[in-house]
Protein backbone atom coordinates (compact mmCIF):
# COMPACT_ATOMS: atom_id res chain seq x y z
CA UNK A 1 0.00 0.00 0.00
CA UNK A 2 0.89 3.71 -0.51
CA UNK A 3 0.18 5.79 2.33
CA UNK A 4 -1.41 9.11 1.22
CA UNK A 5 -1.68 11.45 4.71
CA UNK A 6 -4.77 13.64 4.59
CA UNK A 7 -4.35 17.65 5.02
CA UNK A 8 -7.31 17.57 7.20
CA UNK A 9 -5.39 18.38 10.31
CA UNK A 10 -3.49 21.28 8.22
CA UNK A 11 -6.64 22.89 7.07
CA UNK A 12 -8.36 22.40 10.04
CA UNK A 13 -5.33 23.57 12.26
CA UNK A 14 -5.02 20.45 14.60
CA UNK A 15 -1.72 19.45 15.70
CA UNK A 16 -2.39 15.71 14.82
CA UNK A 17 -3.44 14.34 11.96
CA UNK A 18 -7.14 13.29 12.21
CA UNK A 19 -7.38 10.09 9.96
CA UNK A 20 -5.39 9.20 6.63
CA UNK A 21 -6.16 7.20 3.40
CA UNK A 22 -4.40 4.20 2.24
CA UNK A 23 -4.19 3.14 -1.28
CA UNK A 24 -2.90 0.72 -3.28
CA UNK A 25 0.24 1.72 -5.80
CA UNK A 26 -1.32 0.14 -8.81
CA UNK A 27 -4.50 2.34 -8.42
CA UNK A 28 -6.45 -0.59 -7.75
CA UNK A 29 -8.99 -2.22 -4.92
CA UNK A 30 -6.91 -2.42 -1.71
CA UNK A 31 -8.73 -5.20 -0.85
CA UNK A 32 -8.94 -8.77 -2.19
CA UNK A 33 -12.29 -9.79 -0.13
CA UNK A 34 -12.62 -12.93 -2.77
CA UNK A 35 -9.98 -15.25 -0.92
CA UNK A 36 -11.99 -18.78 -0.97
CA UNK A 37 -12.28 -18.51 3.06
CA UNK A 38 -15.51 -17.22 3.50
CA UNK A 39 -18.97 -18.43 3.42
CA UNK A 40 -20.66 -16.63 1.51
CA UNK A 41 -21.13 -15.63 -2.19
CA UNK A 42 -18.20 -13.26 -3.19
CA UNK A 43 -17.13 -12.80 -6.68
CA UNK A 44 -15.22 -10.42 -9.32
CA UNK A 45 -16.92 -7.45 -11.92
CA UNK A 46 -15.32 -7.14 -14.66
CA UNK A 47 -15.57 -3.39 -15.04
CA UNK A 48 -14.81 -1.29 -18.61
CA UNK A 49 -15.25 1.37 -16.97
CA UNK A 50 -11.85 0.67 -14.61
CA UNK A 51 -9.94 -0.51 -17.90
CA UNK A 52 -11.57 -3.89 -17.74
CA UNK A 53 -10.21 -4.77 -13.88
CA UNK A 54 -11.56 -7.18 -11.62
CA UNK A 55 -13.97 -4.79 -8.88
CA UNK A 56 -14.32 -7.66 -5.93
CA UNK A 57 -17.46 -7.87 -4.59
CA UNK A 58 -19.24 -9.92 -1.29
CA UNK A 59 -22.48 -9.20 -1.58
CA UNK A 60 -24.36 -10.34 -5.38
CA UNK A 61 -28.04 -8.45 -4.70
CA UNK A 62 -26.20 -5.06 -3.47
CA UNK A 63 -22.63 -4.36 -4.12
CA UNK A 64 -22.48 -6.00 -7.44
CA UNK A 65 -25.82 -4.22 -8.28
CA UNK A 66 -24.74 -1.23 -7.74
CA UNK A 67 -21.20 -2.13 -9.87
CA UNK A 68 -23.95 -2.71 -12.89
CA UNK A 69 -25.71 0.23 -12.43
CA UNK A 70 -22.73 2.10 -12.69
CA UNK A 71 -21.19 0.50 -15.45
CA UNK A 72 -24.50 1.24 -17.46
CA UNK A 73 -24.77 4.91 -16.34
CA UNK A 74 -23.92 7.25 -18.79
CA UNK A 75 -23.07 9.76 -16.07
CA UNK A 76 -20.28 7.26 -14.27
CA UNK A 77 -16.92 8.31 -15.88
CA UNK A 78 -15.36 5.45 -13.87
CA UNK A 79 -15.73 3.06 -11.06
CA UNK A 80 -13.51 1.40 -8.45
CA UNK A 81 -14.51 -1.52 -5.87
CA UNK A 82 -12.24 -1.12 -2.46
CA UNK A 83 -10.74 2.05 -3.20
CA UNK A 84 -8.61 2.91 -0.03
CA UNK A 85 -8.58 2.35 3.42
CA UNK A 86 -9.37 5.13 5.77
CA UNK A 87 -8.11 5.23 9.27
CA UNK A 88 -9.71 7.59 11.85
CA UNK A 89 -7.89 8.78 14.88
CA UNK A 90 -10.17 8.63 18.03
CA UNK A 91 -8.93 9.88 21.52
CA UNK A 92 -10.69 7.14 23.54
CA UNK A 93 -8.78 4.42 21.63
CA UNK A 94 -5.45 3.45 20.89
CA UNK A 95 -5.83 1.94 17.40
CA UNK A 96 -7.94 4.00 14.39
CA UNK A 97 -11.27 3.09 13.48
CA UNK A 98 -10.89 1.67 10.01
CA UNK A 99 -13.27 1.65 7.01
CA UNK A 100 -13.21 0.35 3.46
CA UNK A 101 -15.43 2.02 1.54
CA UNK A 102 -17.48 -0.43 -1.00
CA UNK A 103 -16.97 1.69 -4.35
CA UNK A 104 -16.07 4.67 -5.42
CA UNK A 105 -17.39 6.38 -8.44
CA UNK A 106 -16.67 9.56 -10.72
CA UNK A 107 -19.35 11.18 -11.85
CA UNK A 108 -21.23 14.31 -13.31
CA UNK A 109 -22.35 16.63 -11.07
CA UNK A 110 -26.24 15.99 -12.42
CA UNK A 111 -25.86 12.28 -10.56
CA UNK A 112 -25.16 13.99 -7.06
CA UNK A 113 -27.77 16.50 -7.46
CA UNK A 114 -30.28 13.71 -8.04
CA UNK A 115 -29.14 11.65 -5.21
CA UNK A 116 -29.31 15.07 -3.04
CA UNK A 117 -33.40 15.93 -4.20
CA UNK A 118 -33.45 11.85 -3.07
CA UNK A 119 -33.68 10.25 -6.19
CA UNK A 120 -33.27 6.63 -5.61
CA UNK A 121 -29.78 5.35 -6.66
CA UNK A 122 -30.71 3.22 -9.61
CA UNK A 123 -33.08 5.81 -10.95
CA UNK A 124 -30.25 8.43 -11.03
CA UNK A 125 -27.72 5.91 -12.16
CA UNK A 126 -30.13 5.32 -15.64
CA UNK A 127 -31.49 8.86 -16.17
CA UNK A 128 -30.42 10.89 -19.17
CA UNK A 129 -26.96 12.40 -19.11
CA UNK A 130 -27.75 15.55 -21.12
CA UNK A 131 -24.30 15.30 -22.53
CA UNK A 132 -22.79 16.82 -19.81
CA UNK A 133 -18.81 17.60 -19.99
CA UNK A 134 -15.98 15.44 -18.10
CA UNK A 135 -14.52 18.97 -16.66
CA UNK A 136 -16.18 18.99 -13.16
CA UNK A 137 -16.65 15.23 -11.97
CA UNK A 138 -17.75 14.48 -8.23
CA UNK A 139 -15.71 12.00 -6.59
CA UNK A 140 -18.76 9.55 -4.78
CA UNK A 141 -17.76 6.95 -2.11
CA UNK A 142 -20.94 4.64 -2.11
CA UNK A 143 -21.91 2.45 1.01
CA UNK A 144 -23.73 -0.22 0.43
CA UNK A 145 -26.43 -1.87 2.96
CA UNK A 146 -28.15 -4.68 2.73
CA UNK A 147 -31.64 -5.22 4.38
CA UNK A 148 -30.02 -8.31 6.76
CA UNK A 149 -27.03 -6.28 8.25
CA UNK A 150 -27.98 -6.01 11.94
CA UNK A 151 -24.96 -3.72 12.29
CA UNK A 152 -27.44 -0.81 10.31
CA UNK A 153 -29.10 -0.58 14.42
CA UNK A 154 -25.94 -0.89 16.72
CA UNK A 155 -25.17 2.35 17.92
CA UNK A 156 -21.41 2.20 17.66
CA UNK A 157 -21.66 1.55 13.88
CA UNK A 158 -23.72 4.28 13.57
CA UNK A 159 -21.19 6.89 15.01
CA UNK A 160 -18.58 5.23 12.92
CA UNK A 161 -20.42 6.25 9.82
CA UNK A 162 -21.32 9.15 10.61
CA UNK A 163 -17.56 10.54 11.40
CA UNK A 164 -16.56 8.60 7.86
CA UNK A 165 -19.37 10.97 6.91
CA UNK A 166 -17.42 13.76 8.15
CA UNK A 167 -13.85 13.10 6.98
CA UNK A 168 -15.31 13.00 3.43
CA UNK A 169 -16.85 15.89 3.46
CA UNK A 170 -13.65 17.41 4.56
CA UNK A 171 -12.33 16.65 1.62
CA UNK A 172 -14.49 17.49 -0.79
CA UNK A 173 -15.79 13.99 -1.69
CA UNK A 174 -19.74 12.96 -1.52
CA UNK A 175 -20.37 9.86 0.74
CA UNK A 176 -24.05 8.16 0.07
CA UNK A 177 -25.23 4.85 2.12
CA UNK A 178 -27.47 3.21 -0.24
CA UNK A 179 -29.91 0.92 0.94
CA UNK A 180 -30.80 -1.92 -1.07
CA UNK A 181 -34.44 -2.98 -0.33
CA UNK A 182 -34.96 1.04 -0.78
CA UNK A 183 -32.72 2.47 -3.77
CA UNK A 184 -31.87 -0.79 -5.67
CA UNK A 185 -34.92 -1.56 -8.26
CA UNK A 186 -35.58 -4.78 -10.40
CA UNK A 187 -36.79 -3.20 -13.14
CA UNK A 188 -33.92 -1.10 -13.43
CA UNK A 189 -31.48 -3.55 -12.66
CA UNK A 190 -33.02 -5.41 -15.38
CA UNK A 191 -32.48 -2.59 -18.09
CA UNK A 192 -28.77 -2.60 -16.60
CA UNK A 193 -27.82 -5.87 -16.98
CA UNK A 194 -29.31 -5.65 -20.48
CA UNK A 195 -26.83 -3.22 -21.52
CA UNK A 196 -23.65 -4.53 -19.46
CA UNK A 197 -23.77 -8.10 -21.07
CA UNK A 198 -22.51 -7.18 -24.01
CA UNK A 199 -19.98 -4.38 -22.40
CA UNK A 200 -16.46 -6.52 -23.70
CA UNK A 201 -17.69 -6.61 -27.44
CA UNK A 202 -14.96 -6.03 -29.73
CA UNK A 203 -15.45 -2.45 -30.88
CA UNK A 204 -13.30 -0.48 -33.46
CA UNK A 205 -12.53 3.22 -34.87
CA UNK A 206 -14.87 2.20 -37.82
CA UNK A 207 -17.97 1.58 -35.95
CA UNK A 208 -17.34 5.39 -33.61
CA UNK A 209 -17.17 6.84 -37.50
CA UNK A 210 -20.16 4.74 -38.49
CA UNK A 211 -23.04 5.74 -35.66
CA UNK A 212 -20.92 9.38 -36.16
CA UNK A 213 -22.52 9.26 -39.24
CA UNK A 214 -25.71 7.62 -38.72
CA UNK A 215 -26.58 10.15 -35.38
CA UNK A 216 -25.20 13.80 -37.06
CA UNK A 217 -28.16 15.06 -37.18
CA UNK A 218 -29.45 14.32 -34.67
CA UNK A 219 -31.10 11.36 -31.91
CA UNK A 220 -32.63 8.19 -33.69
CA UNK A 221 -34.12 4.73 -33.29
CA UNK A 222 -31.33 2.34 -32.04
CA UNK A 223 -32.76 0.42 -35.14
CA UNK A 224 -31.29 2.76 -37.41
CA UNK A 225 -28.13 2.58 -35.12
CA UNK A 226 -27.96 -0.90 -35.02
CA UNK A 227 -28.76 -0.81 -38.71
CA UNK A 228 -25.04 1.10 -39.56
CA UNK A 229 -23.53 -1.16 -37.23
CA UNK A 230 -23.91 -4.02 -39.60
CA UNK A 231 -27.45 -4.86 -38.32
CA UNK A 232 -28.29 -8.76 -36.37
CA UNK A 233 -27.29 -9.30 -32.68
CA UNK A 234 -23.29 -8.45 -33.44
CA UNK A 235 -24.94 -5.00 -34.28
CA UNK A 236 -27.15 -4.89 -30.91
CA UNK A 237 -23.99 -5.61 -28.80
CA UNK A 238 -21.73 -2.99 -30.37
CA UNK A 239 -24.72 0.06 -29.92
CA UNK A 240 -24.50 -1.30 -25.97
CA UNK A 241 -20.65 -1.69 -25.79
CA UNK A 242 -21.17 1.75 -27.36
CA UNK A 243 -23.12 2.84 -24.78
CA UNK A 244 -21.04 1.66 -22.02
CA UNK A 245 -17.66 3.42 -23.78
CA UNK A 246 -19.48 6.67 -23.53
CA UNK A 247 -19.56 7.00 -27.34
CA UNK A 248 -23.28 7.36 -26.93
CA UNK A 249 -26.34 6.95 -25.14
CA UNK A 250 -29.12 4.89 -24.89
CA UNK A 251 -32.26 5.85 -23.43
CA UNK A 252 -32.80 3.74 -20.49
CA UNK A 253 -35.97 4.59 -18.88
CA UNK A 254 -37.34 1.78 -20.61
CA UNK A 255 -36.84 -1.86 -21.98
CA UNK A 256 -34.52 -1.30 -24.76
CA UNK A 257 -36.23 -2.02 -28.23
CA UNK A 258 -35.75 -0.75 -31.86
CA UNK A 259 -37.48 2.23 -31.22
CA UNK A 260 -35.56 3.43 -28.14
CA UNK A 261 -34.11 6.74 -28.98
CA UNK A 262 -30.06 7.15 -29.06
CA UNK A 263 -28.12 10.42 -29.00
CA UNK A 264 -24.48 10.71 -29.74
CA UNK A 265 -22.09 11.91 -26.99
CA UNK A 266 -19.73 14.79 -28.10
CA UNK A 267 -18.59 16.75 -24.85
CA UNK A 268 -17.47 13.41 -23.91
CA UNK A 269 -13.64 13.55 -23.15
CA UNK A 270 -13.26 10.70 -20.91
CA UNK A 271 -14.35 7.61 -22.79
CA UNK A 272 -12.85 3.99 -23.36
CA UNK A 273 -10.55 3.52 -25.83
CA UNK A 274 -11.63 1.47 -28.68
CA UNK A 275 -9.26 -0.71 -31.36
CA UNK A 276 -7.87 0.90 -34.52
Amino acid sequence: MQVVKTTIARVLGYRKPIARVLTSVDGGPVRRIVDGRRNIYTGFFCSVKADFAQMPWESRKSERTAMMLAEASSRVVSLLAQPHRLELFVKQQKKPLVYFPDLQLKVHPSFVDDLNRGVPFSIAALARSFDETDDDLRTVIVEMKDDRDRRQSTKKYKKKLELVGEIYEMLGIDFRIVQRGEELYPFQLRVAASVISWRRTVVTQFDVWAVQRALRAGPQRASVVVAALGGGPFGWAKLKALHVRRFLEIDLDEVITPSTRVRLLVNNSLRVPVRT
